[in-house]
């Protein structure tokens, strides 16, 4: 029962998944054909075997998004993002009691991201065979290759698990994982605003308010297109053809044609359409267009203060063994300088000023932030940085 394609099969391997309270899963999907990724394989393991769901030839998998939206039973993944996306948008059912092995990982020194190859190497002295990577997972029957490639991507997760939950708890960092993981079970992650997707569109900044008016109504034209034909984005009008119709709007089909890139077929196809796209964004009030997102360019001083920090947030995550990337970015360090200039910490949302990120780092950050003296020293030997604070009366009522 290796590969499971009628429902008995698939409703008896959730008997066993039920019965262990816990399983691993891991999808198989091709992004570029659609608008949304097409599901090719699920693939699932127990503690005794693992298997393989056949999505083509058994449609129906609810009984498995089921088990992933179950608070009793575990789903463990590695790099779970795409996968949980991908599983949410096929059943709208939340994913509950996740954890996700590549994140784990970050915690006990393994660094982040790491891949999977990688981190069964290091953990379990496991080498599998990559040459699957680039396959087409829609094509039928599927190779012995195939099987066995699909099969070790989900086989030794549930050990790999088992060894990172040990290290975690011996470092009592288990619920810090737990905590990261949770971010899979928000409603919010899954709920996509492409509103702003024009923003994104490379060149979009280079634009005045009204070419970015006519590019806003041409995004969305466009992802209403792509929607209807289950295409992906590009293929019905690339962003560089988008950002010359939003530089120079076409005035009716003729100029349209004249644009370098566009294809005869996608003129007949899109034009009219393209062209009401563009004369809504033209007609759109002066006082309603767009207006490129002001950000706050941060003064030398801050970014002086935030280089600081981060290398502060590196030596203590070298002594944590944590990868620094879990705890902060630079540009959240730039806003926490900011902030705390403004005397805003108290109000502020930064993930480094909650849970295990300002326990583990985020309280000496603001301790340096409110004067605390620093003292670092370079060693030959042994630890590589020495690094001491003499904290100054406490000034942040966070502390």
């Amino acid at each position: 029962m290796t590969i499971i394609t009628r429902t008995p099969q698939l409703l008896e391997l959730c008997e066993e998944i039920d019965a262990g309270g816990r399983f691993a899963l891991d999808l198989e999907f091709i992004p570029e054909r659609t608008y949304e990724a097409e599901l090719c394989l699920v693939q699932v393991a127990t503690d005794s075997d693992a298997f393989i769901i056949d999505p083509i030839a058994l449609r129906d998998l609810g009984p498995i998004w089921e088990r992933v939206a179950d608070p009793n039973i575990l789903t463990v993944l590695h790099a779970a993002e795409q996968d949980l996306d991908l599983a949410y948008g096929a059943s709208d059912l939340l994913p509950t009691n996740v954890m996700d092995t590549q994140i784990a990982a970050g915690f006990v020194g393994f660094g982040y991201p790491v891949g999977y190859g990688k981190l069964l190497q290091q953990l379990l002295g496991i080498t599998i065979s990559k040459t699957e990577s680039y396959t087409d997972w829609m094509n039928r029957p599927l190779s012995k290759s195939q099987v066995e490639y699909a099969l070790d991507d989900v086989r030794h997760l549930l050990p790999m698990y088992d060894r990172l939950a040990s290290m975690l708890s011996q470092l009592n960092r288990l619920d810090w994982v737990q905590e990261e993981c949770r971010r899979y079970c928000d409603q919010g992650y899954y709920e996509r605003d492409r509103s702003n997707d024009f923003f994104r569109i490379k060149g979009a900044n280079s634009l005045n308010r009204r070419g970015l008016a006519v590019l806003r109504e041409l995004s969305d034209w466009r992802h209403a297109e792509a929607y209807r034909l289950n295409r992906p984005l590009r293929s019905i009008l690339p962003d560089a053809i988008m950002l010359e119709f939003a530089r120079r709007p076409p005035r009716d089909l003729s100029d349209i044609q004249r644009i370098r890139g566009i294809r005869p077929d996608q003129v007949r196809q899109y034009g009219t359409g393209l062209m009401r796209a563009v004369a809504a964004g033209l007609v759109i009030a002066d006082a309603d267009c767009p207006r490129w997102p002001s950000a706050k360019v941060p003064s030398k001083r801050d970014m002086l203060t935030a280089d600081i920090l981060f290398t502060v947030l590196r030596v203590i995550c070298f002594d944590l063994d944590i990868a620094p990337e879990l705890v902060a970015t630079r540009s959240i360090l730039e806003a926490l300088v900011r902030q705390h200039g403004e005397g805003a910490l108290l109000e502020s949302t930064l993930p480094i000023l909650k849970g295990w990120r300002f326990d583990s780092a985020g309280k000496d950050l603001v301790l340096l932030l409110d004067g605390a003296v620093l003292s670092l020293q370079l060693c030959n030997e042994g630890h590589p940085v020495a690094m001491q604070f003499q904290a100054q009366p406490c000034q942040s009522d966070l502390l």
